[in-house]
């Protein structure tokens, strides 16, 4: 384990070592000025002075010079991708976790839709368990609810045109 840990930290130093260094240029050369130009301007403010006219644009110019001698130059721009924010993402479409779904069952001509999540669902001639199964749905059918009472679905069975009642808690909104 240990010499799996020596030989992971010495290849990511290889590797900062080689990639991590920063682009070759006057990059001493413009810090040093930099600072030495912004050792004048606190100096300055420490003794009270001001700076005269002539000195403060002067030593402006050139910390922005410096500044820019800094930002790094892009020599082939051309090869620069623009990314437009209405391009189509490739693979398959995104949809929302289920905690920010929509829950409203969609609304259908008659009533709204929704979908059977029980394994088989008794439908009822009325409102209670005591009434009898005139049919029966199987888990992932759709079914058309058209009036609610008391933890009941008066519920239209597309298909076959039954009508009666189940459970509500057995159904989930069709999405």
């Amino acid at each position: 384990m240990g010499k799996l840990l020596l030989t992971t930290l010495a290849g990511i130093y290889a590797v900062m070592a080689i990639a991590g260094r920063d682009v070759p240029g006057n990059v001493e050369q413009a810090s040093a000025a930099t600072s030495n130009d912004t050792v004048q301007v606190s100096r300055a403010a420490s003794d009270n002075q001001e700076l005269s006219a002539s000195e403060a644009p002067q030593i402006v110019a050139k910390a922005a010079a410096a500044s820019q001698a800094n930002t790094p130059k892009i020599e082939k721009a051309s090869l620069i991708t623009r990314v437009t924010p209405n391009a189509r993402m490739p693979g398959p479409e995104l949809k929302p976790s289920p905690e920010y779904r929509d829950t409203s069952a969609p609304k259908v001509e008659g009533g709204t839709l929704w979908s059977v999540t029980a394994n088989a669902l008794n439908v009822r001639s009325g409102p209670s368990t005591s009434n009898a199964a005139i049919d029966r749905v199987r888990k992932g059918d759709d079914v058309l609810v058209v009036a609610e009472i008391g933890g009941w679905a008066n519920v239209k069975i597309e298909g076959d045109g039954t009508e009666g009642w189940v459970s509500k808690k057995y159904l989930r909104p069709a999405n």
